[in-house]
């Protein structure tokens, strides 16, 4: 077994998670090595012809791992047997983050505090239904004002564009029209605009706004004019295809880890990335972290990676499962309060129009937040207690409705397949869309991750196992919605309108979080508020993992956001590395 010269640093994995904190440590000085188990693929060379292709990517999944190379199980109960699904997050140099839609948003200032706000709102009384399923609401240890900072740095280093809905208490100060009323306080304005509207942004803009409702165009992780960050990565502006979630970008405008981060680390000269590195196992002595173990995949070899910082960067399932692996349980709370999202369907036919879905970016998209976080709890409050719900839903309009990956969602009254159903699609498939809901799922005792004994990969490492399930606060949710999301779009027109108000557990909604949760009491969490382990106190974190609520929004940003919180903490001495509770 080889052993590579010690580092300051070593990062797992080179995803969103990874990103910042390799760029920001590399420019302290810090010797940083990251080890990426997947290839690493560029713009010039993987993406720029080869991703304008729907069925290989986004129908087929191309960029995604086989369950041979990462196995990967789902129950919806702990005496179920654990069958087979598909893992729906590449695994290369740029993670997900490559292949994302770039939907890119600030949290709320209740999402990092919704124990302590759905206590204020609604008091424990009206909370029974949560305390009958086992939900384990908390707070984070942190506040919004406080990584406030770190989110703009996001904004301005990795690029994202957005029209203001707050700023500094003034609210759509930019545009009356445009910005999300309801965002947390920002200080600056983004960076750049985000994507120009098209025909399905227009149509849910107007169903929202003959409700009352306060539309804007979501905030999106896509150059729109040519960009120069603050690192001196410059980058050109969208050119509007349709080859986006799913693919590459081939013009390198979405941004990601491997864009817009990657040029800056490996500018320092103190950034080594390894590619092809699959890290099996965490080695400790006393109670510290002194290598990892990994194998190249490439050439079979094994490899000993001594450190003295170790930041695991792994998308949610993978960090839990070497934790798991290396025998570091956290007192047993690895694993634990696993989130993801089930939510329902609406979709729509306008008879009077073309929508055209087809054209331009997933990210193209006009939403609302009316029904997200607390803003609509005083109509919660007039709920019967058998719909009564906490939290909510981003509802929007995505686009990037290609032709094959729209086909298949029919009404209930067409076949599928026939003369009526080539007839439906001929007369429908430009006047078609459908509703995104991201609903805000709770934590609970009884959705964890593990490892599955029975399905081990090439190296003898056993994959993860979710078991989740879907309460009553998910389903009384999912019913509200699907009406409300009906409403806007009779509201806007649709000659037809049909989906489904029923919620089911699933293995993987893309946005899987938890198994690693922060808090202030070791008792409680696996680690503290700067994402390091309490028993293992030069063992960090990174990623979905450590988020103790969910937010009814994508994690993206508050992923690459917290990265940049750790990094600042360890840069400038705000842990101990011998002992995590005597961080400040």
């Amino acid at each position: 077994m080889a052993v590579q010269p010690k580092k300051d640093v070593v990062i797992v994995g080179y995803g969103a998670a990874g990103g910042p904190i390799s760029t920001e440590l590399a420019l302290a000085g810090y010797s940083v090595v990251a080890l990426e188990r997947g290839p690493h693929m560029t713009t010039k060379q993987d993406f720029a012809q080869a991703q304008l292709d729907t069925l290989r990517w986004a129908v087929r999944g191309g960029l995604l791992p086989t369950f041979q190379d990462l196995p990967f199980t789902f129950r919806s109960d702990e005496n179920a047997v654990a069958n087979p699904a598909r893992y729906a997050m590449s695994t290369m140099v740029g993670g997900a983050s490559v292949h994302w839609s770039g939907q890119s948003w600030r949290y709320f200032e209740d999402d990092f505090r919704v124990r302590s706000t759905v206590m204020e709102l609604y008091g424990e009384e009206r909370l029974q239904h949560l305390a009958e399923d086992g939900a384990a609401i908390a707070d984070w240890p942190l506040t919004y004002d406080e990584v406030e900072p770190f989110y703009e740095k996001v904004e301005t280093h990795v690029g994202i564009g957005g029209w203001p809905g707050n700023i500094q208490g003034n609210l759509r100060p930019v545009d009356p029209q445009e910005g999300n009323p309801f965002e947390a306080p920002r200080q600056a304005d983004y960076p750049f605009r985000p994507l120009r509207d098209n025909a399905t942004d227009l149509t849910f803009r107007q169903g929202a706004l003959e409700l009352g409702l306060h539309p804007f165009h979501v905030p999106t992780a896509i150059t729109t004019v040519p960009y120069l960050s603050p690192y001196g990565v410059s980058r050109p502006p969208c050119t509007y295809c349709t080859f986006c979630t799913g693919h590459g970008c081939w013009n390198a405008s979405k941004s990601s880890s491997l864009e817009s981060l990657l040029p800056a680390a490996e500018a320092t000269g103190n950034f080594e990335l390894r590619a092809n590195a699959n890290v099996l196992r965490i080695n400790t002595e006393g109670g510290r972290a002194v290598s990892v173990e990994y194998v190249d995949t490439l050439t079979g070899e094994v490899h000993t990676q001594p450190g003295d910082i170790f930041y695991l960067a792994a998308y949610s399932y993978q960090n839990v499962r070497l934790l798991l692996h290396s025998g570091l349980d956290g007192n047993g709370l690895v694993g634990k309060y696993f989130m993801n999202r089930s939510g329902p369907s609406v979709h729509a036919i306008f008879t009077d129009r073309m929508i055209n879905g087809f054209n331009g970016p997933a990210v193209q998209r006009q939403g609302i937040d009316n029904y997200n976080g607390e803003v609509a709890f005083e109509e919660k409050m007039q709920l019967s207690d058998d719909d009564f719900f906490i939290r909510g839903s981003f509802i929007g309009s995505p686009s990037q409705r290609n032709p094959l990956q729209t086909y298949g969602t029919l009404p209930d009254d067409v076949a599928t397949w026939g003369s009526g159903f080539k007839e439906h699609v001929k007369e429908n498939l430009n006047r078609f869309m459908s509703l995104q809901f991201v609903a805000e799922p709770m934590p609970y005792e009884s959705s964890y991750l593990d490892l599955d004994p029975n399905h081990v990969d090439e190296y003898g490492v056993p994959g993860v196992r979710v078991t989740r399930q879907v309460k009553q606060n998910e389903q009384r949710m999912a019913r509200f919605l699907f009406r409300k999301g009906s409403e806007i779009m009779r509201a806007a027109g649709a000659a037809r309108v049909w989906g489904s108000d029923e919620v089911s557990p699933v293995a993987t909604s893309t946005h899987d979080l938890g198994g690693a949760r922060m808090g202030s009491d070791p008792s409680l969490s696996v680690t503290n508020r700067y994402c390091q382990m309490w028993d293992v106190p030069n063992l960090f974190v990174g990623g979905g993992a450590t988020f103790p609520s969910m937010a009814g929004k994508n994690p993206t940003q508050t992923i690459w956001m917290m990265s940049y919180w750790t990094a600042d903490a360890i840069e400038n001495g705000k842990v101990d590395l011998d002992d995590a509770e005597a961080h400040t």
